[in-house]
């Protein structure tokens, strides 16, 4: 068993790791293996889970990259998270990644997408936009559409069925996901001297990135998040 001091170790290098180490050796492992990275609100991991594939989370590169090509697809007082994402991109660091999903977050969020089109053209690439208008025959149709056309590109590429028992699977991984967070959240608010900030930001981010595993009954790639 892992104290936390080891736990809280362990994903400050995952945090710090801007080459996806563990993310292209779990790839190098297995035949055919499939990473899509994605920009980390509002996209359905889950789906990109069922289609077997290993969701990672791009959050740009924080204080540890020096933007200096992203400086020129970007001017220089944008948002530093696109402009590093494209540093990390430009530079090689994210060639691991087989495809990129942008959610609909910002202007220059769809922009990135653009880009990322023009300069990686071998790579999948899809703006995933979601509803502004809440309306189930409205917003929930267009939403809909979206999710099924988005589960039909990801078999394209990867060749495995998004089967409803596989998204089910894929759903039930996540939510424990996210209550285990919450129960993270809920602990550190009854005692916040024992979850200093720079340590629960550390618990939560790998999740993004977190090497899976098969399980032993199914084809379906889990995912174990780092907080568990």
């Amino acid at each position: 068993m892992m104290d936390v001091g080891d736990i809280v170790e362990y994903c400050q290098d995952l945090v710090e790791d801007l080459e996806f180490n563990s993310v292209r050796q779990w790839k190098e492992a297995g035949r055919d293996r499939l990473v899509i990275g994605h920009m980390p609100v509002y996209v359905p991991r889950e789906i990109i889970h069922a289609a077997g594939m290993l969701p990672v989370g791009i959050l740009g590169g924080g204080d540890q990259l020096d933007v200096i090509h992203g400086d020129a697809y970007y001017q220089s007082y944008i948002c530093r998270i696109p402009r590093s994402t494209i540093e990390l991109a430009v530079t090689g660091r994210l060639d691991c990644l087989d495809g990129m999903l942008f959610p609909s977050t910002c202007d220059v969020i769809r922009n990135l997408s653009g880009m990322w089109q023009l300069k990686f053209q071998d790579k999948f690439v899809r703006y995933f936009d979601v509803p502004q208008n809440f309306d189930l025959d409205i917003g929930g149709a267009f939403y809909t559409r979206e999710l099924q056309v988005l589960c039909a590109e990801l078999e394209g590429i990867g060749g495995c069925k998004v089967t409803n028992d596989n998204l089910h699977a894929s759903i039930e991984l996540y939510n424990q996901n996210r209550r285990a967070i919450r129960d993270l959240y809920a602990y550190r608010s009854a005692e916040p001297w024992q979850v200093l900030t720079p340590e629960l930001y550390l618990l939560c981010v790998p999740g993004w990135s977190c090497p899976s595993r098969i399980t032993p009954n199914s084809s379906v790639i889990t995912s174990r998040p780092c907080i568990r």
